[in-house]
């Protein structure tokens, strides 16, 4: 009778543990979000010739300071990749230009300032005793303009315009770097 008593007591107790959890998880999601999401969806998403699983979500958009008594914005964009291994430099870079491509008319739309923008990639074995990868490419604003207002600056350009500020003081620019928790 006690063990039964116990296990009950256990399975409640679970039961309660996994309810907040999922409380915790999912909260409110901005409109800025929801269209961010919605856009990375139709550009990005299965079915749209990506290769993606998945299409991109917003992992967070987090405000960084204020600029003009207006929030500044540093979305955290998360590209589930699916693969066991690092993807190259260059088809990380086609997602990230993709992705520039498809969110910065959004927040233009809704009259937002961004800080900078955080481009994430999950990868590798993910499970029950491993963790996959993650790893971002932080792209300042000038470069995510540039990629979206000249026809000839491309994913490579942007690339090499990364690699050459990443460690700058003076660049919030990263290559590669693990993602923020």
């Amino acid at each position: 009778m006690r063990t039964v008593l116990a296990a009950s007591l256990l399975v409640v107790a679970l039961a309660v543990a996994v309810l907040i959890v999922r409380i915790g998880r999912s909260r409110r999601r901005s409109p800025l979000e929801a269209a961010i999401d919605d856009r990375l969806a139709d550009s990005m998403g299965p079915e749209t010739g990506s290769h993606l699983e998945r299409a991109p979500r917003v992992r967070r958009l987090e405000v960084l300071g204020e600029e003009s008594g207006e929030p500044a914005y540093v979305p955290q964009i998360r590209i589930e990749l699916g693969t066991t291994d690092a993807p190259g430099m260059e088809l990380a870079f086609e997602y990230v230009a993709s992705a520039l491509e498809a969110i910065h008319p959004v927040i233009e739309e809704h009259d937002e300032h961004v800080a900078q923008y955080d481009i994430e990639f999950t990868f590798g074995p993910d499970g029950l005793l491993v963790d996959g990868e993650c790893r971002r490419v932080t792209v300042p604003v000038e470069l995510a303009e540039k990629l979206l207002e000249d026809d000839r600056y491309r994913a490579f350009d942007l690339r090499r315009d990364v690699e050459r500020a990443d460690g700058d003081a003076e660049s919030v620019a990263a290559l590669w770097q693990p993602c923020r928790s």
